[in-house]
């Protein structure tokens, strides 16, 4: 009897224990299965967080261009209708300049994404004796606004070399390789002023020679947004110096980060990083001098030197 007490005492103990290894195991396979919906849901918003950060970044870049472009028409506005009008002169040439711009391009996969990308025109600037007129010209169609930036080039040309534009007619073609939607038109500026002051002197400027830069009613060089776009289409079309507006050589740029928190998971973070933008180009492969230019004087020598 005792025998039979002791074995089914045994037996209630090994059931017990069975039930318990059987709970706790199921618990086990639970809480594997939470773990890989929280690993889930957690790289989902990791890579969330990244398209929100580079989204941001587009945004602080619109933001950037909207203000140099305020700037440079409120420097405009201010000081251009009180300047004085030089001696006058009579002379007749052309020259033709590198530009480069930013454009918007759609990114197939999202319609509400957008990117950016440099691009590379020429603007041929042609003196003529006329009526002071500014002819504006663009081949084929680009979505350009050049009427103020011609106009303060013009109004600085007439300054640095005390010719005047009263009986001469400024015609300035910009041609670029298909019609595109560039993203502002001050930014051209320094490069319009110095194709004028070639023009003038019937001067061919460097084709390897670049720059980006808006152009200041007293002759000196603004900031412009959008230059590691602007530096690698330079690059793509034989630059070998690209010149940059004061405290402008070095940029920032988001660099995409890999982290593998979990086994075969894969996370992918875009920080900004500050980097010269001689060294960017050189990372992409180019080598190209990047030098900063404080005013059109200085730039126009490397041009025509």
């Amino acid at each position: 009897m005792a025998n039979d007490a002791g074995v089914k005492k045994r037996s209630a103990i090994l059931a017990i224990s069975l039930v318990l290894n059987i709970i706790l195991a199921s618990s086990a396979v639970y809480l594997v299965y939470q773990n890989s919906i929280l690993v889930n849901k957690l790289s989902q918003l990791d890579r969330r967080t990244g398209e929100l950060n580079k989204n941001l970044y587009s945004l602080q870049e619109r933001y950037e261009l909207a203000q140099y472009q305020l700037q440079y028409y409120r420097s405009w506005a201010e000081k251009y209708w009180n300047a004085t009008e030089p001696t006058a002169s009579g002379l007749v040439g052309k020259s033709s300049i590198n530009i480069v711009a930013v454009r918007e391009v759609q990114y197939l996969l999202s319609p509400f994404k957008t990117l950016y990308e440099g691009v590379v025109m020429t603007a041929e600037v042609e003196i003529r004796r006329g009526e002071g007129r500014l002819l504006i010209n663009t081949r084929p169609k680009i979505g350009i606004d050049l009427q103020a930036t011609g106009q303060t080039a013009e109004m600085v040309v007439q300054r640095l070399t005390g010719i005047s534009f009263k009986n001469l007619d400024i015609i300035l073609t910009v041609r670029g390789e298909s019609e595109v939607e560039v993203v502002g038109g001050p930014s051209a500026g320094a490069a319009i002023t110095i194709g004028m002051i070639a023009a003038l002197q019937n001067r061919t400027t460097n084709p390897s020679v670049f720059i980006s830069g808006t152009v200041n009613p007293d002759g000196t060089i603004g900031k412009v947004a959008g230059l590691p776009y602007k530096a690698l289409a330079a690059a793509k079309n034989g630059a070998t110096l690209l010149l940059v507006p004061p405290g402008q050589s070095n940029v920032t740029i988001m660099i995409a980060k890999e982290e593998k928190p979990f086994s075969g998971v894969t996370i992918v973070r875009y920080e900004p990083v500050e980097i010269s933008l001689q060294q960017f180009l050189a990372e992409q492969g180019y080598n190209v001098h990047v030098a900063e230019a404080r005013t059109i004087i200085e730039a126009y020598n490397e041009f025509v030197s």
